[in-house]
């Protein structure tokens, strides 16, 4: 049955593109290369990718009109200016540069702050961006092609469905995206056959509960990732109690590919290969270096991070670490006289999570000038201590600016969008 599900998936592999087997040889390849043979690499492919994008990206002619791409350093690059989500709305068409590449896939990212883009990556784009996953699966002895149950959403017109369910039929793979019981139930005559789990944080953590409720065990999955959408430490520990495994987290966008990937050691290694990160300010910017087709140069993602330069993971790899992905960029929390970041509230739980030990799955909402209302996702905690030491911490920051309340709730409903830590309802 394993050799069926292989040779069904290279057939659709190669029907897809063609061109995967090669980027993912050649990331293998790169695994455990030095980090001054990856910068090497950076600097080749990011002076390739500015070179096109100033000969056919309307956009990027004047951008880089004075630049001496080939003089450059990967220093150099900060030099540019930064693309921001309002650039690539407004200028979608000028940006993209769509006839110079011969087969185009279209891709969109999922509209949580505002419309959907949608935009085509080439061939190029769309083999490195898949070859970055299957490398990651690769760290945890996993093929594409094995079994594997995947949360994700999907388009409920039936000719997108039939497209869908087909692919998903290559994949090996049974999706899901409803949480009541029935639909649960269903996933785990699957669950004994598959060999990983992947999809929205939240909704991972959903099945691990019910799993954990309903005193189910496994061991045969040898991989549980999260991804577009922000993994509690939570989420951790009902994920070890079912599958003996933590939570891995694959980190990107559609826009800017794949970022980093969680390796077995617990570390998040940025595909060097195939984007070059810079952080400013503790705002993650992206350079993807095969976006050819619809040029992203020093993307503001919207993410706060923390990097861990120079850090060396044990697993031997010698990519750039994230330690942590802290937040979404959005709205200032606003007090009575002065506003905040959102990031206030990642070092409102951080400080909880360190001197009290208790890892709290939180989101907070605003809806009138100084107040602030934190949901959070019950557990194995006092809920009044818990409350004190929120209310606690947040004066810590915000002082009688602002007017705190706690509400704990079963789970935080996503419907289909990113997870943010902080929303604000005021104009």
């Amino acid at each position: 049955m394993a050799l069926f599900h292989k040779i069904i998936y290279k057939i659709g592999e190669k029907w897809h593109n063609p061109m995967i087997r090669l980027a993912f040889k050649e990331l293998r390849q790169t695994d455990f290369s030095s980090f001054e043979t990856l910068q090497s690499l950076q600097l080749e492919r990011l002076k390739k990718l500015l070179h096109h994008a100033k000969t056919y990206s309307p956009f990027y002619k004047d951008r880089l009109n004075a630049i001496d791409i080939d003089t450059m350093t990967l220093e150099d690059l900060n030099s540019l200016p930064t693309l921001s989500k309002s650039d690539l709305y407004d200028s979608t068409e000028t940006i993209s540069n769509n006839p110079h590449h011969k087969k185009l896939i279209k891709s969109e990212t999922s509209g949580s702050t505002g419309n959907a883009l949608i935009f085509y990556r080439s061939l190029e784009w769309d083999a490195y961006h898949r070859a970055a996953q299957y490398r990651g699966y690769s760290w945890y002895g996993i093929n594409p092609w094995d079994r594997n149950i995947y949360f994700w959403g999907f388009n409920p017109n039936w000719m997108r469905l039939i497209k869908i369910r087909f692919i998903d039929f290559l994949m090996n793979r049974y999706r899901i995206f409803s949480f009541n019981e029935a639909e649960l139930e269903k996933v785990v005559r699957y669950i004994k056959q598959a060999r990983y789990i992947e999809g929205y944080s939240s909704a991972v953590f959903t099945l691990t509960q019910y799993l954990k409720k309903t005193n189910r065990h496994y061991s045969n999955i040898k991989l549980v990732k999260g991804t577009s959408e922000k993994i509690y430490d939570t989420y951790h520990d009902t994920v070890k109690q079912v599958f003996d495994l933590k939570m891995s987290s694959e980190y990107g966008a559609a826009e800017a590919g794949i970022i980093a990937f969680e390796c077995p050691q617990g570390n998040m290694h940025i595909t060097m290969e195939n984007v070059i990160v810079e952080v400013v300010d503790d705002k993650i910017i992206v350079t993807n270096l095969h976006s050819f087709s619809f040029p992203i140069i020093r993307y503001e993602l919207g993410d706060y991070v923390v990097m861990g330069d120079g850090y060396q993971c044990s697993c031997g790899r010698k990519h750039t670490v994230i330690r942590e992905v802290t937040g979404r960029i959005g709205k200032k929390i606003l007090g009575l006289i002065s506003s905040y970041p959102t990031l206030t509230l990642y070092y409102v739980f951080k400080n909880i999570a360190l001197e009290y030990g208790i890892q709290l799955a939180y989101f907070g909402i605003q809806r009138e000038k100084g107040k602030l209302q934190y949901e959070i996702i019950r557990s194995d905690f006092d809920e009044i201590q818990v409350e004190e030491y929120i209310l606690k911490e947040s004066f810590k920051y915000f002082g009688s600016d602002i007017n705190a309340s706690i509400v704990f709730i079963d789970e935080v409903e996503k419907k289909n969008k990113k997870t943010k830590d902080f929303e604000s309802f005021i104009e």
